[in-house]
């Protein structure tokens, strides 16, 4: 009579160690599979800040000065195009730029054409899970400067978008020279990480003269606030319909801080093309030094 072989399974004890190894094995990997995957898309947000900063240059040698900030409308209410428009040729976009078609007044005679947007304006870390006012906004805004004094400012009789700071590269009707970057074009701030109230991506500034001057720019923004600024120190934008009740209300439109999903900071392009990833922690004097074309100060 042949014996029959006798079948072996796991017992309970060794089957919870086989899931405990498992557990543990994920634990360890899961956040190097996380980290990879940031490392990825930081690298692809870095190359969307190189393409749109060749693309500004490119605009330059064909222009002699670099684009504006934002068109100024020639109708007060009415909202003018962005830097972002004026780069579409030398981002091989010449047909989405023709769809738009542009008013010689700065804005946009098809407004439907707007809700496409090149994949160079968007950053994979920030979107799509972001809070956003604009119907297809941008990860990326321009600089305007640090409007230390009065000279480098437009002093504006408001309370909700604020000043407008002109001594950096892009603001309003800018068209600045490269010979007028006497700081020199490696130090000085071009464009960077914006991931807090996002304007639709082809906006780039609403006016009123009358009765009282304002201009709030969508497109470009000072610097007066440090990189992923904490709300709990400095509050919410006054448009922020995403604040919670009784939060303090202080930010003003144009004064929007820079800002990522990428862990401890945010990259900027200065006006050379070099994009670098700047720490939250950057000394803030700095951080405003960067953002003049003219100030004279010695930065790294």
């Amino acid at each position: 009579m042949k014996q029959r072989n006798k079948l072996f399974g796991f017992t309970l004890i060794e089957l919870l160690v086989v899931i405990t190894i498992i557990s543990v094995l994920t634990g360890l990997l899961l956040p190097a599979v996380q980290a990879a995957r940031e490392a990825s898309r930081q690298t692809v947000c870095r190359n969307h800040l190189k393409q749109q900063m060749m693309a500004v240059l490119n605009y330059e040698s064909q222009q002699g000065f670099l684009p504006a900030g934002a068109r100024i409308h020639q109708q007060e209410y009415a909202k003018s195009t962005s830097w972002r428009v004026l780069l579409l040729p030398h981002l091989e976009e010449q047909a989405l730029l023709e769809l738009l078609d542009p008013t010689p007044e700065g804005g946009l005679n098809n407004h439907s054409a707007a809700e496409q947007i090149p994949a160079t304006y968007l950053c994979p870390s920030a979107s799509p899970d972001l809070p956003e006012v604009g119907k297809l906004p941008s990860h990326y805004g321009a600089v305007s400067g640090s409007g230390h004094t009065a000279e480098q400012r437009w002093d504006l009789d408001d309370t909700f978008c604020g000043d407008v700071f002109i001594d950096g590269v892009f603001y309003p009707d800018s068209k600045i020279r490269l010979g007028q970057i006497t700081d020199g074009t490696a130090h000085t701030l071009a464009l960077g990480e914006r991931t807090y109230l996002l304007g639709d991506w082809v906006l780039g500034a609403t006016w009123l003269n009358s009765p009282e001057e304002w201009l709030c720019v969508s497109a470009s923004k000072n610097i007066r606030y440090p990189i992923n600024a904490s709300h709990a120190q400095f509050g919410y934008s006054l448009a922020d319909p995403f604040a919670p009740d009784g939060a303090q209300r202080t930010i003003l439109s144009n004064d929007l801080f820079f800002s990522s999903l990428h862990p401890g900071g945010a990259h900027f392009a200065r006006v050379d093309g070099s994009v670098h990833f700047f720490d939250e922690s950057i000394d803030f004097v700095l951080f405003e030094d960067l953002a003049s074309r003219n100030g004279g100060e010695v930065v790294p």
